[in-house]
């Protein structure tokens, strides 16, 4: 599986960041929005692994999204929001508009562990 959502392209004259990325299955779906700001569409996927900058994910193939969309991992009631950098066949790699907390992704990987994934 690509890592390439964990390379952050750089800008001119600034050095590209990598993040540590931890390998999580976990079910989440993905949220198109509409006009109005209104949540359009709902689309299940499976998180793959994540960094604090991005994701891979496993999401069918014949789907088209549009350039951002947000994100939301069950278990969580939070909604990420992201922009689609690589997508190969189901493999499709995004990059949060923000960086992650840690304290999310420590129990984004806490929950993972107690129900025993990792």
């Amino acid at each position: 599986m690509s890592m390439i959502m964990h390379v952050a392209l750089a800008k001119p004259g600034q050095a590209a960041a990598v993040y540590q990325h931890y390998f999580i299955e976990r079910p989440c779906r993905i949220l198109v929005i509409g006009k109005q700001l209104k949540a359009k569409t709902k689309y299940q996927c499976l998180l793959r692994h994540i960094s604090i900058s991005g994701a891979m994910l496993d999401f069918n193939a014949a789907i088209m999204l549009p350039k951002h969309f947000f994100l939301e991992i069950d278990g969580f009631k939070e909604e990420i929001g992201c922009a689609e950098v690589h997508r190969s066949g189901t493999e499709l790699g995004v990059r949060f508009n923000m960086l992650l907390a840690q304290d999310f992704l420590r129990r984004l990987i806490r929950l993972q562990f107690s129900s025993g994934g990792l």
